[in-house]
């Protein structure tokens, strides 16, 4: 009776594609969460580019600049991020206006900052920038990236560096300071 059993059901072939589908769904589930993650994460890193160049450019488009026009302009930096979350806890903006003294050498003439800025701004990848008398923006911006599956994956932190020179003038004030 058991043999009889046995041979009956090595020929029958009714689940196999249920149990294939059963094997693989799991496959294709993680492959296709971790593609939408990677676009999710590949998207934010390019909206961080823009950002950071949108606000060095603004920034040199202005002969003097006040602190309600800085906070204009990162706005506007929050909007080149949208529809990322952009509050005081996930964004730093970071803009310094780096002077250059007789020998070249490069100074903070003033600095304005926002959100999640950490530390203080390295002066050395401005060196080189500019001659005595001119200046030269720099702006830090940093974004922590938080996936949609912010459970099983970790947030990333995007950090961009961007240079411009001034367009008017030689040194941009903030406030009628450094320029």
């Amino acid at each position: 009776m058991m043999p009889v059993l046995f041979r009956r059901l090595w020929g029958n072939c009714r689940g196999v594609a249920a149990v294939e589908f059963a094997l693989t769904l799991p496959i294709m589930i993680t492959a296709l969460l971790g593609t939408v993650e990677i676009a999710n994460l590949v998207k934010s890193y390019g909206k961080v580019v823009s950002a950071a160049q949108s606000v060095a450019d603004l920034t040199a488009q202005s002969s003097s600049l006040t602190t309600a026009q800085m906070d204009s302009i990162r706005t506007a930096a929050q909007r080149v991020l949208d529809p990322l979350v952009t509050n005081a806890t996930n964004l730093g903006i970071d803009v310094v206006s780096v002077g250059f003294d007789a020998g070249g050498s490069p100074s903070q003439l003033w600095r304005y900052q926002w959100g999640a800025v950490s530390g203080s701004p390295s002066l050395s990848g401005a060196a080189g920038l500019g001659a005595a008398g001119e200046s030269v923006i720099m702006v830090r911006l940093s974004y922590v990236c938080v996936p949609v599956l912010h459970h099983i994956v970790p947030s990333k932190t995007f950090s961009e560096m961007s240079y411009t020179r001034p367009r008017l003038v030689r040194r941009i004030a903030l406030n009628g300071v450094g320029g």
